[in-house]
């Protein structure tokens, strides 16, 4: 923070801003990085490694993550003649040209919970900052009776919580509540269910065979938080009637997406209102402050979940008169679409314990804090500016 003033700064404050809801806004197109294992050469990889790859976007802008393969309890990497995990046309979607990320074996006997560590194979990517609208796209998730039944589970996490996705198919066949489970084109189940087995709703089964080449088995999920790391989890679900072996099995991964986080910072500066005793910082003259809020990240912020809060320094007098839209408060908001509504300043007289004081009009010497709430989503790349009045006392 500064405070320029013409004989210097003599007053000292508190200023906090709080982003306090995730930020869902959709990023724009060209600030989405995007990863796809096609671009990357054929190669074998092994469980329990970690590989750092590079996402970028459309303008060139790339970032690092890391994705690490974990198994337990298979007895053996091979699926069709081909080790794994791997880089590889063994599943590919629709283009069997395209490489993937292939994950699987043969495990020792059916996964009994695949939220354990016990015959399961984990992917796990990884990011050193928060990133938003998360992406991962999965082919090949089916169902051979007496040999496998694929089962995932796919959550992601941040220092916040554990938060589960959105998952779909190219048929419309979603985990939303209410919505459609299976559908005749795919092989694929999305849970909340209880057959072919007991999904939740991060989890998916297949029941029927597909193509490996194919959209039969395909899924995306998106995460709506931000995520510092997912994880996609794979299983063999448990015998249904009439199975009682296990064999090979395996399911792709095409790739990820994801978009930057909001980078909000926030300055504050002061300058003297000219008065009687002319433009300087002495008793009785008028100081004008500003807040100066910019979104320097290429991800918009969402609307109502930025609070700004400024501890009023004690040798000053809020001045409680309208300057503009009913409010003692002034906005000049660029190009954020972020706008000053009624009801969008709350004040305190107990430094921020309770927000519930009105102030009197004119000059007010309890307020000694305030909180303002913006209306409308940040713009990416934007700033805005509030500016009000104290008094020096």
């Amino acid at each position: 923070m500064r405070y320029p003033t013409k004989l210097g700064a003599r007053l000292g404050a508190a200023m906090a801003l709080l982003a306090s809801a995730p930020a869902c806004a959709s990023c724009a197109a060209a600030a989405q990085y995007n990863f796809l294992f096609s671009n990357q050469p054929a190669t074998t990889l092994a469980y329990g490694s970690t590989y750092t790859y590079t996402a970028s976007t459309s303008g060139g802008l790339t970032t690092n993550f890391t994705m690490k393969p974990a198994q337990n309890g298979l007895t053996s990497t091979v699926v069709a003649s081909t080790t794994l995990p791997a880089i590889d046309t063994l599943v590919t979607g629709t283009d069997a040209t395209k490489r993937d990320l292939v994950i699987g074996g043969t495990f020792s006997g059916r996964t009994a919970d695949i939220t354990s560590a016990t015959r399961v194979i984990t992917v796990t990517f990884t990011f050193t900052q928060p990133v938003r609208d998360f992406t991962l796209s999965a082919h090949d998730i089916d169902f051979g009776s007496n040999q496998f039944r694929d089962w995932l589970m796919i959550t992601g996490t941040s220092a916040a919580g554990t938060y589960n996705p959105s998952i779909v198919t190219p048929w419309g066949t979603s985990n939303a509540t209410g919505g459609t489970r299976s559908n005749a084109n795919s092989s694929v189940m999305l849970g909340t269910s209880t057959t072919p087995l007991n999904l939740t709703v991060a989890q998916v089964a297949g029941t029927g065979a597909s193509d490996p080449n194919s959209n039969d088995g395909t899924i995306t999920a998106s995460f709506a938080q931000p995520v510092t790391s997912v994880t996609l989890r794979y299983g063999n679900a448990p015998y249904s009637a009439g199975e009682n072996t296990t064999g090979q099995q395996a399911t792709g991964i095409s790739g990820i997406s994801f978009c930057p986080m909001p980078n909000i910072t926030v300055a504050k500066t002061s300058a003297p209102v000219a008065g009687t005793l002319g433009a300087y910082n002495l008793p009785g003259n008028d100081l004008t402050y500003t807040l100066t809020v910019t979104n320097s990240g290429a991800s918009p912020v969402d609307a109502g979940t930025i609070n700004l809060i400024d501890m009023l320094p004690a040798n000053t007098l809020f001045r409680n008169t309208v300057i503009s839209g009913g409010l003692p408060f002034s906005i000049a908001p660029g190009t954020s679409g972020v706008t000053l509504a009624a009801g969008a300043a709350s004040y305190s007289n107990n430094g921020g314990s309770t927000w519930t004081y009105t102030p009197a009009s004119g000059y007010d010497a309890a307020v000694n804090a305030l909180k303002i709430v913006p209306s409308g989503t940040m713009a990416a790349n934007s700033s805005f500016a509030i500016s009000f009045v104290s008094q020096i006392k």
